[in-house]
C-alpha cells in the first residue's frame, strides 16, 4: 500500500499549469490541467481556471439583477396603487408631445420646446440628495400635465418611487376617509405621499380647491414635501395666486426651492372644435 505523502506527491505531478493571464474578472489565472484521479472517466485529462471568479460574478449580477426586478416592480405598484390620474393622461410620454402645433405662433412653439427641454432636464439630472422642484404655470391644455405625467414615467422607470397625483382627486380622496368604513385614514394616504421619491401635484388652485378646508390640507400635504422632489402643474399665473390670502400662503410654500416654467401656447384640446368651426 502507498503511503499518503507518495500519493499525494502523485497528484501534485499529474497538475500541468498550461497558461497563466489576466482573466476578464480581474484575477490573475492559471489554466491548469489535470487528470481525472476517479470514477468511470478516471485517467482522463480535465482543465479548469484556478482563481478565476467568473461564476461567482455571474451568480453576483444575476442576483443584482433579480433584486433590480423586484425594486422596479415595488416602484410601478406605487405608481399604480397611489397616484391619481385623469384617464386621458395615462398615455402621455416626453415621446408624444408636440412642440411645433400649426396652430401656435413660433414664439408659442418656443414656449414648449422650452418647457420640454426643462422637463427632460429635471429627469437628467435628478439625484435624491439634491432635492428640487419644478412649477409649470399656463392656461388650460397648454401641456403642462403631460409633461408631468412623462417626468413622472420617466423618473419611475429609472427605480424611484413615484407619485402623481389630480389636486382636486387627492382632496376627494382624503375626503374619503372620513367615512367610517373607509379602509384607509387621512394619515396613510399623506404618509404615502410624504415617503415617496417624486410627487407630483397636478391642477393647483382648481376651482374645487378654492376654499379653507381645502387649502389647508394642501398647505399640510406640501409642508410635509418641504426639502423632497416635487413637480406642480397649474392654471393660476403668479399674480393671482397673490391675490388671494389662502393661495398666497399655497404659493409661498410651494416655490420654495422651485424653478417656475411658464408655458405660453394655445389650447391643444381645442384645436378639433376650431377646425369643425372653420370648415
Amino acid at each position: 500500500m502507498q503511503s499518503v505523502s507518495k500519493v499525494m506527491g502523485n497528484i501534485t505531478m499529474a497538475f500541468k499549469v498550461l497558461d497563466t493571464f489576466e482573466c476578464e474578472c480581474g484575477q490573475v489565472v492559471e489554466l491548469i490541467e489535470t487528470p481525472i484521479l476517479g470514477g468511470p472517466q478516471k485517467g482522463q485529462l480535465m482543465q479548469y481556471k484556478k482563481n478565476c471568479r467568473c461564476e461567482d460574478l455571474k451568480i453576483l449580477e444575476k442576483i443584482r439583477q433579480d433584486n433590480r426586478e423586484q425594486a422596479k416592480r415595488k416602484v410601478t405598484k406605487i405608481f399604480d396603487l397611489h397616484s391619481l390620474i385623469n384617464p386621458k393622461l395615462k398615455e402621455a410620454t416626453f415621446g408624444s408631445f408636440r412642440r411645433d402645433l400649426p396652430e401656435n405662433t413660433p414664439e408659442q412653439n418656443q414656449s414648449l420646446s422650452a418647457a420640454y427641454f426643462k422637463a427632460t432636464e429635471y429627469v437628467k439630472t435628478f439625484k435624491l440628495e439634491e432635492p428640487k422642484n419644478l412649477l409649470f404655470q399656463g392656461t388650460f391644455g397648454n401641456g403642462k400635465s403631460h409633461l408631468a405625467v412623462s417626468i413622472a414615467k420617466a423618473i419611475r422607470d429609472k427605480g424611484y418611487s413615484v407619485i402623481f397625483i389630480s389636486t382636486p382627486k387627492l382632496l376627494t380622496k382624503i375626503r374619503s376617509t372620513y367615512n367610517k368604513n373607509s379602509e384607509q385614514t387621512e394619515l396613510d394616504v399623506i404618509r404615502h405621499i410624504e415617503l415617496a421619491d417624486l410627487v407630483v401635484f397636478d391642477d393647483i388652485g382648481a376651482e374645487s380647491t378654492n376654499e379653507g378646508w381645502a387649502m389647508q390640507k394642501l398647505f399640510e400635504v406640501f409642508d410635509q414635501r418641504s426639502g423632497k422632489h416635487n413637480v406642480f402643474t397649474t392654471n393660476l399665473s403668479s399674480q393671482e395666486f397673490e391675490a388671494k390670502k389662502d393661495l398666497k400662503r399655497i404659493f409661498s410654500r410651494l416655490m420654495q426651492d422651485t424653478e417656475p416654467v411658464v408655458i405660453n401656447a394655445k389650447d391643444y384640446r381645442k384645436r378639433h372644435l376650431k377646425k369643425a368651426v372653420s370648415s
